[in-house]
């Protein structure tokens, strides 16, 4: 039979590797909970750039349509009694007014979106997003105001708007210089959202906006 002194030595030995094994399976555990952590961050950081990826693309399209001339289904349907109230180009007035106020709208719609798939990114990687998007957010500006410039000048009580008059033609000429909409503005949208998507690469995981 092992000695008293032998039993003890045994005992210490075994707590010694029943308490090895516990502190080993404690940092197993913390660094398993931070791998996880780590993962499931580095998921919710890909699926909020790959919503504000799509909602570029989106907010780019609704400020180039809110530019475009107003078509013929987008125009106001008077009724016959404001027909007979109306001139012409009071009507052309109203309609135009109208029509790029329903435009306003959706344009804001779009832009609220983006702000909100904007800030749930930025909450997941820090302040570095919003200045990566400043150019892009400049030139959705510079789109609202060449709009609200329009809009003024055809609301504009003191001077009588007509369609040929000078300050419409050139507000119209600011708003939409071809009806193509192929212009200096449309140019500078398109490629401030690229420099922004490329931007977001690291977080999509990918080398290239392109695929």
């Amino acid at each position: 039979m092992p000695s008293p002194e032998i039993k003890e030595w045994i005992g210490l030995f075994k707590d010694t590797l029943l308490g090895g094994a516990a502190l080993v399976t404690s940092v197993v555990a913390i660094y398993g909970a931070r791998l996880w952590k780590r993962e499931l961050a580095g998921k919710e950081i890909y699926a909020a750039a790959k919503v504000l990826v799509r909602e570029a693309h989106l907010v780019a399209r609704a400020c180039n349509r809110a530019r475009r001339p107003i078509e013929a289904h987008e125009r106001k349907n008077f009724t016959t009694l404001e027909v007979k109230n109306t001139t012409a180009n009071e009507r052309w007035q109203i309609s135009e007014v109208e029509a790029y106020k329903v435009r306003v709208s959706e344009l804001s719609d779009a832009i609220d979106r983006y702000q909100s798939a904007l800030l749930e990114l930025r909450t997941l990687v820090g302040s570095k997003i919003q200045i990566a998007h400043l150019p892009f957010a400049r030139l959705m500006t510079d789109s609202i105001h060449r709009i609200g410039n329009y809009l003024a000048v055809l609301q504009d009580f003191d001077v009588i708007a007509f369609p040929d008059s000078p300050a419409v033609i050139e507000a119209q000429r600011e708003l939409y210089p071809s009806e193509n909409l192929d212009d200096e503005l449309t140019q500078k949208i398109a490629e401030a959202r690229e420099a922004f998507e490329s931007s977001l690469l690291p977080f999509l995981h990918r080398g290239s906006i392109h695929g």
